[in-house]
Protein backbone atom coordinates (compact mmCIF):
# COMPACT_ATOMS: atom_id res chain seq x y z
CA UNK A 1 0.00 0.00 0.00
CA UNK A 2 2.75 2.47 1.13
CA UNK A 3 4.84 2.04 -2.25
CA UNK A 4 1.26 2.86 -4.05
CA UNK A 5 1.11 6.12 -2.80
CA UNK A 6 4.41 7.51 -2.93
CA UNK A 7 4.77 9.37 -5.97
CA UNK A 8 7.43 10.67 -8.35
CA UNK A 9 4.99 13.65 -10.09
CA UNK A 10 2.98 15.97 -9.40
CA UNK A 11 -1.14 14.88 -10.59
CA UNK A 12 -1.61 18.17 -12.21
CA UNK A 13 -3.93 16.81 -14.71
CA UNK A 14 -5.90 14.74 -11.89
CA UNK A 15 -5.95 18.20 -10.11
CA UNK A 16 -7.89 19.83 -12.70
CA UNK A 17 -11.17 17.07 -12.33
CA UNK A 18 -10.52 16.99 -8.59
CA UNK A 19 -9.87 18.92 -5.23
CA UNK A 20 -6.52 19.32 -3.60
CA UNK A 21 -6.12 17.29 -0.75
CA UNK A 22 -3.72 18.80 1.98
CA UNK A 23 -2.73 17.38 5.54
CA UNK A 24 -2.86 19.64 8.08
CA UNK A 25 -1.31 19.34 11.43
CA UNK A 26 -0.53 21.67 14.75
CA UNK A 27 0.94 21.36 17.57
CA UNK A 28 -2.32 22.51 19.19
CA UNK A 29 -5.88 22.58 18.37
CA UNK A 30 -9.44 22.52 19.98
CA UNK A 31 -10.63 22.97 23.22
CA UNK A 32 -7.34 24.84 22.88
CA UNK A 33 -7.00 28.64 21.95
CA UNK A 34 -4.10 30.53 21.05
CA UNK A 35 -3.04 32.38 17.77
CA UNK A 36 -2.09 28.72 16.08
CA UNK A 37 -5.84 27.38 16.13
CA UNK A 38 -7.50 30.26 15.27
CA UNK A 39 -5.05 30.32 12.09
CA UNK A 40 -6.21 26.45 11.49
CA UNK A 41 -9.63 27.80 12.12
CA UNK A 42 -9.54 30.20 9.57
CA UNK A 43 -7.90 27.84 6.62
CA UNK A 44 -10.35 25.46 8.05
CA UNK A 45 -13.12 27.77 7.06
CA UNK A 46 -11.84 28.93 3.81
CA UNK A 47 -10.89 25.30 2.41
CA UNK A 48 -14.65 24.17 3.21
CA UNK A 49 -15.38 27.55 0.92
CA UNK A 50 -12.95 26.64 -1.95
CA UNK A 51 -13.40 22.78 -2.41
CA UNK A 52 -10.59 21.92 -0.97
CA UNK A 53 -10.06 18.78 0.71
CA UNK A 54 -8.32 18.48 4.32
CA UNK A 55 -7.61 16.08 7.10
CA UNK A 56 -6.95 18.02 10.50
CA UNK A 57 -4.04 15.80 12.55
CA UNK A 58 -4.97 16.90 15.92
CA UNK A 59 -3.58 16.05 19.73
CA UNK A 60 -6.15 13.84 21.59
CA UNK A 61 -5.92 15.50 24.91
CA UNK A 62 -6.48 12.89 27.65
CA UNK A 63 -8.52 15.85 29.24
CA UNK A 64 -10.98 16.16 26.23
CA UNK A 65 -14.14 14.36 25.18
CA UNK A 66 -13.81 13.27 21.49
CA UNK A 67 -17.46 13.10 21.25
CA UNK A 68 -16.87 16.54 21.31
CA UNK A 69 -15.42 16.52 18.23
CA UNK A 70 -18.93 15.55 16.31
CA UNK A 71 -20.18 19.08 16.86
CA UNK A 72 -17.83 20.01 14.43
CA UNK A 73 -18.39 20.34 10.47
CA UNK A 74 -15.45 18.06 9.39
CA UNK A 75 -13.69 14.90 11.55
CA UNK A 76 -9.92 15.53 12.51
CA UNK A 77 -7.73 12.84 12.89
CA UNK A 78 -6.95 12.66 17.40
CA UNK A 79 -3.43 11.26 17.91
CA UNK A 80 -2.27 10.32 21.05
CA UNK A 81 -0.71 12.15 23.26
CA UNK A 82 2.89 11.36 25.17
CA UNK A 83 3.93 12.04 28.28
CA UNK A 84 6.13 14.49 27.50
CA UNK A 85 5.17 18.10 27.77
CA UNK A 86 6.84 21.28 25.86
CA UNK A 87 5.73 23.74 28.57
CA UNK A 88 2.24 23.07 29.63
CA UNK A 89 1.45 21.69 26.64
CA UNK A 90 0.41 18.23 25.73
CA UNK A 91 2.16 16.76 22.84
CA UNK A 92 1.58 14.43 19.55
CA UNK A 93 2.99 10.54 20.32
CA UNK A 94 4.94 9.94 17.52
CA UNK A 95 5.94 8.46 15.01
CA UNK A 96 2.50 7.66 13.79
CA UNK A 97 1.07 4.37 14.56
CA UNK A 98 -0.72 1.92 11.54
CA UNK A 99 -4.40 2.63 13.00
CA UNK A 100 -3.62 6.79 12.18
CA UNK A 101 -1.60 5.88 9.15
CA UNK A 102 -4.17 3.64 7.23
CA UNK A 103 -6.98 6.65 7.79
CA UNK A 104 -4.20 9.01 5.84
CA UNK A 105 -3.67 6.68 3.18
CA UNK A 106 -7.22 6.67 2.78
CA UNK A 107 -7.46 10.16 2.51
CA UNK A 108 -3.81 10.21 0.00
CA UNK A 109 -2.73 14.18 0.72
CA UNK A 110 -0.81 16.16 -2.14
CA UNK A 111 0.59 17.82 0.49
CA UNK A 112 1.54 18.87 4.08
CA UNK A 113 1.33 22.19 5.99
CA UNK A 114 2.87 22.74 9.51
CA UNK A 115 1.40 25.12 11.90
CA UNK A 116 4.33 24.85 14.63
CA UNK A 117 7.59 23.11 14.53
CA UNK A 118 7.38 20.42 17.01
CA UNK A 119 5.94 17.23 17.31
CA UNK A 120 3.39 18.01 14.68
CA UNK A 121 6.59 18.57 12.72
CA UNK A 122 8.00 15.26 13.38
CA UNK A 123 4.76 13.70 11.62
CA UNK A 124 4.83 15.92 8.92
CA UNK A 125 8.50 14.39 8.22
CA UNK A 126 7.48 10.75 8.41
CA UNK A 127 3.98 11.94 6.07
CA UNK A 128 6.88 13.53 3.84
CA UNK A 129 9.04 10.53 3.35
CA UNK A 130 5.60 8.15 3.35
CA UNK A 131 4.37 9.76 0.35
CA UNK A 132 6.88 11.85 -1.22
CA UNK A 133 5.06 14.82 -1.29
CA UNK A 134 6.19 18.13 -0.29
CA UNK A 135 5.77 20.08 2.97
CA UNK A 136 4.83 23.63 3.64
CA UNK A 137 5.65 24.98 7.22
CA UNK A 138 4.14 28.26 8.17
CA UNK A 139 5.96 30.07 11.37
CA UNK A 140 3.19 31.24 13.72
CA UNK A 141 5.80 31.38 16.78
CA UNK A 142 9.44 32.85 16.80
CA UNK A 143 11.12 29.94 17.56
CA UNK A 144 13.96 30.79 18.47
CA UNK A 145 12.90 33.09 21.08
CA UNK A 146 10.95 30.46 22.33
CA UNK A 147 13.83 27.95 22.35
CA UNK A 148 16.02 30.70 24.24
CA UNK A 149 13.77 31.25 26.94
CA UNK A 150 12.35 27.67 27.90
CA UNK A 151 13.78 27.13 31.58
CA UNK A 152 14.35 23.31 30.80
CA UNK A 153 17.78 23.00 29.16
CA UNK A 154 16.73 19.36 27.85
CA UNK A 155 13.35 20.81 26.62
CA UNK A 156 15.19 23.71 25.34
CA UNK A 157 17.73 21.87 23.20
CA UNK A 158 15.00 19.05 22.27
CA UNK A 159 12.98 21.89 20.74
CA UNK A 160 15.74 22.88 18.85
CA UNK A 161 16.61 19.74 17.07
CA UNK A 162 13.10 19.29 16.17
CA UNK A 163 12.92 22.94 14.59
CA UNK A 164 16.24 22.44 12.63
CA UNK A 165 14.97 18.43 11.18
CA UNK A 166 11.55 20.70 10.47
CA UNK A 167 13.17 23.46 8.30
CA UNK A 168 15.70 21.14 6.70
CA UNK A 169 12.66 19.06 5.02
CA UNK A 170 10.38 22.20 4.30
CA UNK A 171 9.82 22.60 0.37
CA UNK A 172 7.95 26.36 1.43
CA UNK A 173 8.55 28.27 4.45
CA UNK A 174 5.76 30.81 5.08
CA UNK A 175 6.80 33.75 7.08
CA UNK A 176 3.92 35.97 8.27
CA UNK A 177 6.45 39.00 8.32
CA UNK A 178 9.19 40.68 7.30
CA UNK A 179 10.69 41.29 10.47
CA UNK A 180 10.26 37.83 11.17
CA UNK A 181 11.77 36.23 7.82
CA UNK A 182 14.87 39.03 8.79
CA UNK A 183 15.00 37.67 12.57
CA UNK A 184 14.63 33.84 11.86
CA UNK A 185 17.92 33.24 9.57
CA UNK A 186 16.02 30.94 7.25
CA UNK A 187 16.65 32.80 4.27
CA UNK A 188 19.95 31.13 2.95
CA UNK A 189 18.53 27.44 3.25
CA UNK A 190 17.33 25.25 0.11
CA UNK A 191 13.46 25.79 0.82
CA UNK A 192 11.52 28.49 -0.44
CA UNK A 193 11.15 31.56 1.94
CA UNK A 194 7.82 33.45 1.15
CA UNK A 195 6.12 35.99 3.35
CA UNK A 196 1.97 35.81 3.88
CA UNK A 197 0.13 38.08 6.37
CA UNK A 198 -2.07 36.03 8.60
CA UNK A 199 -5.81 37.79 7.97
CA UNK A 200 -8.85 37.94 10.24
CA UNK A 201 -12.34 37.57 9.44
CA UNK A 202 -13.82 40.15 11.82
CA UNK A 203 -15.21 43.28 10.38
CA UNK A 204 -16.45 46.52 11.48
CA UNK A 205 -20.16 45.96 12.59
CA UNK A 206 -22.84 47.44 10.99
CA UNK A 207 -24.06 47.97 14.79
CA UNK A 208 -21.54 48.67 16.77
CA UNK A 209 -22.76 51.11 19.68
CA UNK A 210 -24.87 47.77 20.13
CA UNK A 211 -22.71 45.41 20.67
CA UNK A 212 -20.03 47.24 22.69
CA UNK A 213 -22.63 47.69 25.23
CA UNK A 214 -23.02 44.12 25.60
CA UNK A 215 -19.38 43.79 27.19
CA UNK A 216 -19.61 47.15 28.81
CA UNK A 217 -22.70 45.89 31.10
CA UNK A 218 -21.07 42.40 31.43
CA UNK A 219 -17.37 43.63 32.20
CA UNK A 220 -18.44 46.69 33.91
CA UNK A 221 -16.22 48.71 31.74
CA UNK A 222 -16.56 52.49 32.67
CA UNK A 223 -16.01 54.73 29.12
CA UNK A 224 -14.79 57.58 31.51
CA UNK A 225 -11.57 55.56 32.05
CA UNK A 226 -8.53 54.62 30.05
CA UNK A 227 -9.27 51.12 29.51
CA UNK A 228 -6.29 48.92 28.30
CA UNK A 229 -7.00 45.66 26.90
CA UNK A 230 -4.99 42.70 26.62
CA UNK A 231 -6.16 39.66 24.72
CA UNK A 232 -3.92 36.65 24.09
CA UNK A 233 -2.37 33.39 25.50
CA UNK A 234 -1.53 34.05 29.71
CA UNK A 235 2.49 32.63 28.72
CA UNK A 236 5.26 34.76 30.26
CA UNK A 237 7.30 34.64 26.86
CA UNK A 238 3.98 37.05 25.69
CA UNK A 239 5.76 39.91 28.17
CA UNK A 240 3.10 39.86 30.46
CA UNK A 241 5.46 40.58 33.33
CA UNK A 242 6.36 43.86 31.38
CA UNK A 243 2.67 44.24 31.12
CA UNK A 244 1.64 44.27 34.90
CA UNK A 245 4.95 45.73 35.66
CA UNK A 246 3.78 48.83 33.81
CA UNK A 247 0.05 48.74 34.72
CA UNK A 248 1.34 49.13 38.27
CA UNK A 249 3.16 51.68 37.60
CA UNK A 250 0.25 53.78 35.95
CA UNK A 251 -1.87 52.89 39.07
CA UNK A 252 0.60 54.50 40.91
CA UNK A 253 0.38 57.73 38.97
CA UNK A 254 -3.24 57.79 38.43
CA UNK A 255 -6.68 55.59 39.10
CA UNK A 256 -8.03 56.10 35.69
CA UNK A 257 -6.46 53.35 33.90
CA UNK A 258 -8.39 49.84 33.96
CA UNK A 259 -7.12 46.81 32.52
CA UNK A 260 -8.72 43.76 30.56
CA UNK A 261 -6.69 40.87 29.84
CA UNK A 262 -8.80 37.92 28.08
CA UNK A 263 -6.97 34.79 27.92
CA UNK A 264 -6.11 31.86 30.05
CA UNK A 265 -4.26 28.49 30.45
CA UNK A 266 -0.70 27.67 30.50
CA UNK A 267 0.62 30.39 33.16
CA UNK A 268 -2.25 31.35 34.27
CA UNK A 269 -1.86 30.71 38.09
CA UNK A 270 1.28 32.37 37.91
CA UNK A 271 0.55 35.67 36.41
CA UNK A 272 -2.59 35.96 38.54
CA UNK A 273 -0.35 35.26 41.92
CA UNK A 274 2.62 37.72 40.42
CA UNK A 275 -0.34 40.21 39.89
CA UNK A 276 -1.41 39.56 43.89
CA UNK A 277 2.48 40.34 44.86
CA UNK A 278 2.57 43.38 43.36
CA UNK A 279 -0.51 44.29 44.97
CA UNK A 280 -2.46 45.19 41.39
CA UNK A 281 -4.51 41.41 41.10
CA UNK A 282 -8.23 43.33 41.94
CA UNK A 283 -7.43 46.04 39.91
CA UNK A 284 -7.61 43.89 36.52
CA UNK A 285 -10.63 42.29 34.78
CA UNK A 286 -10.04 38.60 33.69
CA UNK A 287 -12.27 37.01 31.42
CA UNK A 288 -10.67 34.33 30.99
CA UNK A 289 -10.83 32.52 27.17
CA UNK A 290 -13.81 34.10 24.70
CA UNK A 291 -14.69 31.96 22.36
CA UNK A 292 -17.79 34.22 21.62
CA UNK A 293 -16.35 36.26 18.97
CA UNK A 294 -19.55 38.97 19.05
CA UNK A 295 -18.68 39.50 22.70
CA UNK A 296 -14.90 39.52 21.77
CA UNK A 297 -15.34 42.29 19.44
CA UNK A 298 -17.28 44.33 21.91
CA UNK A 299 -14.28 44.22 23.87
CA UNK A 300 -12.26 45.89 21.38
CA UNK A 301 -14.88 48.39 20.73
CA UNK A 302 -15.13 49.18 24.50
CA UNK A 303 -11.68 49.66 25.04
CA UNK A 304 -8.93 52.41 24.13
CA UNK A 305 -6.11 51.03 23.26
CA UNK A 306 -5.06 47.22 23.01
CA UNK A 307 -1.48 46.49 24.80
CA UNK A 308 0.46 44.02 23.39
CA UNK A 309 4.40 44.03 24.60
CA UNK A 310 4.98 39.95 22.69
CA UNK A 311 8.13 40.24 20.58
CA UNK A 312 7.29 35.88 20.89
CA UNK A 313 4.74 36.79 17.67
CA UNK A 314 5.97 36.06 14.38
CA UNK A 315 2.81 38.11 13.19
CA UNK A 316 -0.12 39.42 15.76
CA UNK A 317 -3.60 38.44 14.98
CA UNK A 318 -5.07 40.31 17.81
CA UNK A 319 -3.13 43.56 16.76
CA UNK A 320 -5.64 42.95 13.26
CA UNK A 321 -7.99 42.11 15.23
CA UNK A 322 -8.33 44.86 17.16
CA UNK A 323 -7.41 47.39 14.22
CA UNK A 324 -10.52 46.08 12.51
CA UNK A 325 -12.86 47.58 15.10
CA UNK A 326 -10.85 50.49 15.15
CA UNK A 327 -8.90 49.85 18.30
CA UNK A 328 -5.25 51.35 18.24
CA UNK A 329 -1.97 49.03 19.51
CA UNK A 330 0.71 49.29 21.45
CA UNK A 331 3.43 47.11 20.40
CA UNK A 332 7.38 46.65 20.66
CA UNK A 333 9.65 48.36 18.26
CA UNK A 334 11.11 46.14 15.85
CA UNK A 335 8.73 43.53 16.77
CA UNK A 336 6.79 41.67 14.20
CA UNK A 337 3.81 43.03 15.64
CA UNK A 338 5.12 46.62 14.50
CA UNK A 339 5.36 45.72 11.23
CA UNK A 340 3.39 48.31 8.72
CA UNK A 341 2.76 50.13 12.24
CA UNK A 342 3.65 53.52 12.04
CA UNK A 343 4.12 55.27 15.08
CA UNK A 344 1.27 57.82 16.51
CA UNK A 345 -0.56 57.60 12.87
CA UNK A 346 -2.05 54.31 12.60
CA UNK A 347 -1.04 52.57 16.21
CA UNK A 348 1.60 53.10 18.87
CA UNK A 349 5.25 51.76 19.30
CA UNK A 350 7.78 52.05 22.07
CA UNK A 351 10.86 50.21 23.64
CA UNK A 352 10.98 46.71 25.42
CA UNK A 353 10.62 47.87 29.08
CA UNK A 354 7.87 48.69 31.55
CA UNK A 355 8.93 52.12 31.86
CA UNK A 356 9.32 52.84 28.47
CA UNK A 357 5.59 51.28 27.81
CA UNK A 358 4.28 53.49 30.70
CA UNK A 359 5.19 56.72 29.75
CA UNK A 360 4.01 55.73 25.97
CA UNK A 361 0.67 54.96 27.84
CA UNK A 362 0.78 58.42 29.34
CA UNK A 363 1.81 60.10 26.50
CA UNK A 364 -1.41 58.30 24.17
CA UNK A 365 -4.10 59.16 26.67
CA UNK A 366 -2.87 62.95 27.44
CA UNK A 367 -4.80 63.30 23.95
CA UNK A 368 -7.48 60.59 23.81
CA UNK A 369 -9.41 62.10 20.63
CA UNK A 370 -6.72 62.01 18.67
CA UNK A 371 -5.87 58.01 19.74
CA UNK A 372 -9.52 57.63 18.13
CA UNK A 373 -8.39 58.89 15.32
CA UNK A 374 -5.64 56.73 14.98
CA UNK A 375 -8.13 53.70 15.75
CA UNK A 376 -9.90 54.44 12.45
CA UNK A 377 -6.25 54.88 10.80
CA UNK A 378 -5.66 51.72 11.85
CA UNK A 379 -8.61 49.92 10.29
CA UNK A 380 -6.65 49.78 6.70
CA UNK A 381 -4.31 47.85 8.27
CA UNK A 382 -6.02 43.94 8.15
CA UNK A 383 -5.66 41.42 5.85
CA UNK A 384 -9.47 39.02 4.85
CA UNK A 385 -8.64 35.46 5.17
CA UNK A 386 -10.18 34.63 1.40
CA UNK A 387 -7.64 36.49 0.24
CA UNK A 388 -4.59 35.07 2.04
CA UNK A 389 -5.84 31.48 1.95
CA UNK A 390 -6.30 31.92 -1.67
CA UNK A 391 -2.20 33.31 -1.86
CA UNK A 392 -1.66 30.07 0.01
CA UNK A 393 -2.95 27.76 -2.50
CA UNK A 394 -1.35 29.31 -5.47
CA UNK A 395 1.82 28.91 -3.27
CA UNK A 396 0.59 24.71 -2.69
CA UNK A 397 0.12 23.95 -6.65
CA UNK A 398 3.91 25.87 -6.98
CA UNK A 399 5.31 24.02 -4.74
CA UNK A 400 3.81 20.82 -5.82
CA UNK A 401 5.12 21.52 -9.46
CA UNK A 402 9.38 22.88 -8.23
CA UNK A 403 9.19 19.82 -5.94
CA UNK A 404 8.54 17.06 -9.13
CA UNK A 405 10.72 19.13 -10.98
CA UNK A 406 13.85 16.97 -9.35
CA UNK A 407 11.89 13.51 -10.17
CA UNK A 408 11.11 14.79 -14.00
CA UNK A 409 14.60 15.61 -14.69
CA UNK A 410 15.90 12.71 -13.45
CA UNK A 411 14.02 10.62 -15.62
CA UNK A 412 15.02 12.99 -18.54
CA UNK A 413 18.32 12.19 -17.51
CA UNK A 414 17.46 8.35 -17.10
CA UNK A 415 15.88 8.57 -20.76
CA UNK A 416 18.54 10.46 -22.65
CA UNK A 417 21.32 7.75 -20.87
CA UNK A 418 19.35 5.25 -22.86
CA UNK A 419 19.51 7.23 -26.25
CA UNK A 420 22.46 7.96 -25.83
CA UNK A 421 23.96 4.12 -24.98
CA UNK A 422 21.88 2.66 -28.08
CA UNK A 423 23.50 5.68 -30.07
CA UNK A 424 26.96 4.49 -29.19
CA UNK A 425 26.19 0.35 -29.73
CA UNK A 426 24.87 1.30 -33.12
CA UNK A 427 28.26 3.44 -34.12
Amino acid sequence: MEKELWRDKADLIGLKSRPLRVVMIGDTFIPVVDGVVRVMENYIEQFQNKNVEFLIIAPAYKDYDLQNDERLTYKPLRVKCSIIKIGSYQVFKTPLGSKDLEVIDKFNPDIIHIHSPFFAGLIGIQLKKRYNIPLVLTLNTNFKQLVKQTTNDFVGQLSGMFINKLVKNADTIIHLSRTDLKHSGLDNLSARNIILNTGTKLSYPENPDKIRQIAVDLYNIDPNKNNLLYVGKFVWEKNIKLLLDCYKKLLQRSDKYTLTMVGGLNNEQEIKTYATKIGIYDKIKFTGVINNQQLLQGLYLSHDLLVFPSIFDTFSLVVHEAASQGLASLVVKNSSSSENIIDDRNGFICEEDSQSFCNKIEEIFANKKWLKVVGQYARSLPYSWDEVVENTIDEYMYTIRKYYDVFRLARLKKLSAKVHSKFVKKI
